[in-house]
């Protein structure tokens, strides 16, 4: 694999900066350069780029290109090739985002209906701004179609791409482009952590994709949206059956662990280390396979970042929380990244701080709860998955709440079980 070289881009134009830094693959060999955009230029962007009335056919064709076309001389599985080595995600994990992106984006138009206000005498909808800056992450393909869906409601958007990841958002632009969008309406701003700053503050509204420093630097921000740690939990609140064992792994480890609607807790009104062995048998069954191999199902790491890894499973080891998988976390493999094993840990104290730590690869907490507790011990969660047949839950009213279906992670419910998802108000 040849090394790439990308270089901002700002009304439909490369910029070519002088400044670049290498991007290096979970391997340790080199994956790309990428050109690093000045201030100035992100304030020539902030001038250029403004929103406009995009055909919903635009989008349609930008996504069959985005996930089956050549795009600035590179494939489609050269591109989910070059992620893979870059982030450490399973060469799936990509794949299956690069085809939800193409049907996210076809199906933009119907979407954006159902979240818009319906039409009525008096009653329109009005953008709160022109133009949205946004921070994306590394950790999926997904999220990038937030800002697709931004375009489509006739922003500007002003993209600096995670550091893992430039790949997602270029590929992106390049098929948006190509499928006709006008080029003033876009700019793709590879840069370090104060450009994004500036980014953020500059712009009309602004949405960051970060862990908890950026969310708790931003969170009160009026124009500013975080989509941070998910902290998502499931209350197990009935027998283990297979289904729910099959459930709750899914909700662990599906898509790799990597998302924030992986479940990082667990709380059962069960005994907490019996349901912790169960889980982490069958977690523990899951192969260990590079990230490029087709059937690998675990995230990659650099050797370092797996050393720090290991280092916060063995500090909450230290805290008293009881290991019940038999891997601590990543190991080597011998390309020389470092493969996440899944880890179960389990703790007596639901209260513990430390419960709620959320780790990027298949990692939960198993912690006693009981129906006298109700569901204050959950917190802000992102999504709460519920086993249990206790239809007098005392759900809390200042969030919304979705019954009787499957959460946004894929995962289901016990037969008799219910699955809801919250939002924090």
């Amino acid at each position: 694999m040849s090394t790439s070289i990308l270089q901002p881009l700002v009304g439909g134009e490369t910029v070519v900066c002088d400044e670049t830094v290498d991007l290096r693959g979970v391997d340790g060999v080199p994956v790309a350069r990428v050109g690093v955009a000045p201030t100035l230029l992100l304030q020539l962007a902030l001038r250029r780029v403004r929103g406009a009335a995009v055909p919903s056919e635009v989008f349609g064709r930008a996504g069959t290109l985005f996930a089956e076309a050549e795009l600035a001389g590179e494939s489609a599985d050269e591109y989910r090739r070059r992620v893979v080595a870059a982030t450490g995600l399973p060469y799936r994990v990509v794949g299956d985002g690069l085809h939800s992106v193409r049907n996210g984006l076809a199906q933009l138009e119907e979407s954006n209906a159902r979240q818009l206000p319906a039409p009525a005498p008096g009653v329109r909808w009005v953008p709160r701004g022109r133009t949205l800056g946004i921070v994306t992450p590394s950790n999926h393909v997904d999220p990038h179609l937030t800002w697709a869906r931004a375009l489509s409601l006739g922003y500007g958007v002003i993209v600096r791409p995670g550091t893992r990841d430039p790949f997602t958002p270029f590929r992106l632009a390049a098929a948006l482009l190509a499928a006709g969008l006008p080029p003033h309406c876009l700019a793709v701003v590879p840069g370090d952590h104060q450009l994004g700053e500036r980014l953020l503050d500059a712009s009309d509204l602004g949405m960051v994709y970060g862990g908890p420093a950026a969310v708790n630097r931003w969170a009160d921000h009026p124009r500013v949206l975080t989509r941070g740690p998910g902290r998502s939990t499931v209350l197990l609140d009935q027998h283990l059956s297979p289904d729910i064992v099959d459930a709750l792994a899914r909700s662990v480890a599906g898509d790799a662990g990597v998302r924030c609607a992986n479940t990082s807790v667990i709380r059962t009104s069960g005994d907490p280390a019996e349901v912790a062995d169960v889980l982490a048998a069958r977690l523990d069954a899951l192969p260990t396979l590079p990230a490029d191999h087709p059937d690998a199902v675990l995230p990659s790491f650099s050797a370092e970042q797996a050393a720090q890894l290991r280092r916060t499973v063995a500090e909450l080891e230290q805290a008293g929380f009881r290991r019940h998988s038999a891997a601590d976390g990543p190991v080597p493999l011998p390309d020389g990244s470092c493969a996440a094993r899944p880890v179960v840990l389990s703790t007596t104290d639901p209260g513990h701080p430390s419960v709620g730590t959320e780790l990027p690869f298949p990692f939960v907490v198993v912690t006693p709860w009981s129906a006298a507790d109700g569901l204050e011990p959950f917190g802000r969660t992102l999504a709460l998955s519920v086993f249990s047949d206790d239809e007098q839950l005392p759900w809390p009213p200042s969030r919304s709440r979705r019954s009787g279906g499957s959460s946004s992670a894929g995962r289901r419910p016990g037969r008799a079980g219910r699955s809801c998802r919250t939002t924090a108000a």
